[in-house]
């Protein structure tokens, strides 16, 4: 560890310290490689850091792309859960979607939810890499996120499939926080099972930060640290509920557009009424009368009318009776607060 810079050096020095061991021992990953070369198309510093030197520089960047290994899959995993609510709730409406998630899955969502809206240029690393590193001591919010996606990147639980489109690359089952998700750039081909390493020498880094910023100090760390565990065990609940909600809406995240009325079709019901689309698709198109029309219209209405009844046989059986009473709002009222949790 430096000593710690005075007040003209810190706008031209990072307030992160990794030990030269650990920076080599990352940079052996090829899953970060990956993402280092991608995330270096993104090089436009600020003009109070473009006179920095290039040493100077070089670690701004490497900061940057070590925030951006942490929080990024953080987000991704948030906008994966996101498109999971949405699609078992049928409201698109964002401030209704907590209803699909329940005690600290709807908690970690809540609070993800407030913050990445705001916080979304930091979320995905856009702009100065060196304003960007700063950022992260600016709020306490900025501190929990980092602390809470560091212990992800060592949990053990499995991960929901991501597949939002700027996700290169599939996850392994090990690691909650391993999809490489580089945004705004074309990602490499990279091997079905390439990941991020586990990032936990950042937790010395930034409690050493903290320890000297004037404005923190070494007492807030406790806090800080207390505040995140339960951060990251809620976001630990939100992976689990999206596995389970996953298998509930199979279709949800699939690249083929499901039908307009029935969002929460299962797959086999969608499946075959694609099929039948498809089969009604092929031949010499003829001419139809208004009376084949009408017979058309009468046929598709009754198949619709019976993969309604199919589909409300099927959700009964795979929601629970809770879940199910609290989407229609027949169990105890929730009352919103306008705090951010």
């Amino acid at each position: 560890m430096e000593s710690t810079p005075n007040a003209s050096e810190s706008l031209t020095l990072s307030p992160f310290e990794i030990p030269h061991e650990d920076v080599e021992a990352l940079c052996t990953s090829e899953g970060f490689q990956v993402l280092r070369r991608c995330l270096a198309k993104d090089l436009d510093f600020c003009t109070e850091h473009q006179t920095c030197d290039k040493q100077a520089q070089d670690k701004w960047l490497l900061h940057r792309d070590l925030l951006h290994a942490l929080v990024m899959p953080v987000v991704e995993l948030f906008h994966h859960a996101e498109a999971l609510a949405e699609v078992a709730l049928c409201i698109p409406r964002p401030e209704d979607l907590e209803l699909a998630f329940r005690g600290e899955a709807r908690g970690a969502f809540l609070w993800m939810q407030c913050f990445i809206s705001e916080e979304e240029d930091w979320c995905r690393t856009r702009g100065c890499p060196a304003c960007v590193t700063m950022a992260t001591m600016s709020t306490e919010s900025h501190i929990r996120l980092t602390i809470a996606a560091s212990l992800l990147s060592t949990a053990s639980i499995s991960s929901p499939h991501s597949s939002p489109a700027t996700s290169g690359n599939s996850s392994p089952a090990e690691s909650p926080t391993s999809p490489i998700s580089p945004t705004d750039t074309e990602t490499e081909a990279p091997s079905p099972r390439l990941s991020l390493p586990p990032l936990p020498q950042v937790l010395p880094a930034l409690r050493e930060a903290l320890a000297s910023d004037p404005f923190w100090g070494p007492d807030y760390w406790p806090y800080l640290f207390s505040r995140s565990t339960q951060l990251s065990a809620g976001i630990q609940c939100l992976i689990a509920e999206c596995i389970s909600l996953e298998s509930t809406v199979p279709s949800s995240t699939d690249s083929t557009p499901a039908p307009k009325r029935n969002v929460t079709m299962p797959s086999f019901l969608r499946s075959a009424s694609d099929g039948q689309c498809k089969q009604e698709e092929k031949g010499t198109k003829l001419w139809k009368s208004k009376m084949a029309k009408h017979q058309l219209r009468m046929k598709g209405e009754e198949m619709d009318i019976m993969r309604r009844c199919a589909l409300q046989c099927w959700a009964a059986a795979a929601v629970p009776s809770k879940l199910r009473n609290e989407i229609l709002g027949k169990g105890e009222k929730r009352v919103r607060s306008l705090t951010c949790p």
